[in-house]
């Protein structure tokens, strides 16, 4: 199952969030549902594709062909729609361009992969609340008139704000465990985070201290931790983001 699911519960917590968030602003409607179902689709092929180079690279073929049909299949739909979506594949080429860089490279578990690919993720919170807001035409006028939405660029940030922080939080917990320059950089990033989240508005700024005490205490109390229950904790984090933003911004 693995081979079609991959067993990640933090990336799914990064992956599902912002786009799902955006729908929801978005007002659920059957453009944000493609964005959803496409960027979903895209996701799981991409991780089929990487798998092609691994010792079981075979298993990984089918997946990679049937979600990267779904997810083009969508994205074609969504432009004969709304042709001026084609520019977010700026961002979006520029980002994942970088991740794949770094992956060929044997980098691909640098904190520049991680923040790229939580980025383009985050993103996406904007491309789905905006999709319905789209003129026909191709032309520039069009995309930036839709997604001149302060409320899905704030939603945005404050993902791209926790789960950047999740970064070097997990790397306390796992890869650099122990290791006291990560775990001071990691309180003193959640330390900002509650300064930034205070002034969007007193709930995110809560949601802010309490991840900002999970980094201080949690590599104290728990070190072994397993990464299944670091990542379902991620995920338990990322609900409890999603319900204030979209109840409080």
């Amino acid at each position: 199952m693995s081979v079609w699911v991959p067993k990640q519960y933090g990336a799914w917590a990064m992956l599902l969030a912002p786009v799902l968030t955006g729908c929801i602003i978005g007002g659920f409607g059957w453009h944000e549902i493609l964005v959803l179902v496409s960027w979903v689709a895209a996701y799981l092929s991409y991780m089929a594709i990487r798998g092609l180079t691994g010792h079981n690279g075979r298993a990984h073929i089918a997946p990679a062909a049937v979600f990267g049909a779904v997810a083009l299949a969508g994205a074609i739909t969504l432009l004969a729609w709304h042709p001026a979506l084609v520019w977010w594949a700026v961002p979006l080429v520029v980002l994942f361009g970088t991740s794949v860089a770094l992956i060929m490279s044997g980098r691909e578990r640098s904190v520049i992969n991680d923040a790229a690919q939580i980025g383009a993720s985050c993103i996406m919170t904007v491309a789905a609340a905006t999709a319905h807001l789209m003129a026909a035409g191709f032309g520039w006028a069009a995309f930036t008139a839709a997604v001149a939405w302060p409320k899905a660029w704030l939603a945005a940030a404050v993902f791209a704000g926790y789960f950047w922080g999740t970064i070097p939080y997990v790397k306390t917990m796992i890869r650099e465990r122990g290791k006291p320059g990560w775990y001071v950089a990691s309180i003193a990033y959640h330390c900002v985070l509650i300064v930034l989240g205070f002034l969007v508005n007193p709930w995110v700024g809560a949601f802010a201290v309490l991840i900002a005490a999970r980094a201080a205490l949690v590599p104290k109390l728990w070190p072994r931790a397993k990464p299944k229950r670091i990542g379902i904790g991620e995920m338990i984090g990322t609900v409890v983001l999603i319900i204030i933003v979209v109840c409080t911004l």
